[in-house]
């Protein structure tokens, strides 16, 4: 806990300190962000988020057609193999597009909201697959910490629909909607 305080007091002194000028993204700008999450839980600083239940890193790419409009596409990829004999190896793929509705806000905090559309596949170590689709609404801000970059978060109310089959069962379909505070962070760059 100790190193997530002194670190986001890093990261504010060094936002007051810095005196050049802040602004937000214009028509043509691009944005690539990844996603944190900071671990309340262990002695380890950052716990892999989570995407539908399943682990997941995440990277987003956000391509602004105006001040105010930004399209959005979000990657996440799990992949982990345990190396015992006998075992399988788990694995997540999704991928999201969405747009964004960027409010006026301030030179250094961007406000918005959007919809997004996900598609996931997901097996794991038991060969169980997951197969899903979701559509969510969200909610978020971007603060540039540095010219050109920024921290974000989000809320989101999302409804989901999973397919899962245990290996050599019987498959169950599941649907979800309900909000979401997503406890991921995002550190993103301008470019």
């Amino acid at each position: 806990m100790k190193k997530i305080i002194l670190t986001v007091a890093g990261v504010f002194a060094l936002s007051f300190a810095n005196a050049q000028s802040y602004t937000k993204p214009d028509a043509g700008d691009m944005q690539l962000e990844v996603t944190f999450t900071p671990n309340l839980s262990s002695d380890a600083m950052f716990a892999n988020p989570t995407f539908y239940g399943t682990e997941a890193a995440g990277i987003r790419l956000r391509k602004f057609s105006s001040a105010t409009k930004a399209l959005r596409l979000t990657g996440h990829l799990s992949y982990n193999d345990s190396g015992v004999d006998g075992t399988e190896s788990a694995m997540a793929l999704a991928a999201s597009v969405g747009i964004e509705n960027h409010m006026k806000g301030t030179d250094r905090l961007s406000t918005f909201w959007g919809y997004e559309g996900t598609l996931l596949y997901a097996k794991d170590e038991l060969k169980t697959t997951t197969i899903g689709v979701g559509a969510q609404l969200f909610t978020g801000c971007d603060y540039y910490i540095m010219p050109n970059v920024y921290l974000g978060a989000e809320v989101n109310f999302g409804l989901s629909v999973a397919s899962t089959k245990p290996d050599a069962g019987d498959g169950v379909t599941s649907i979800s909607l309900n909000p979401g505070i997503n406890p991921n962070l995002r550190l993103g760059w301008r470019f």
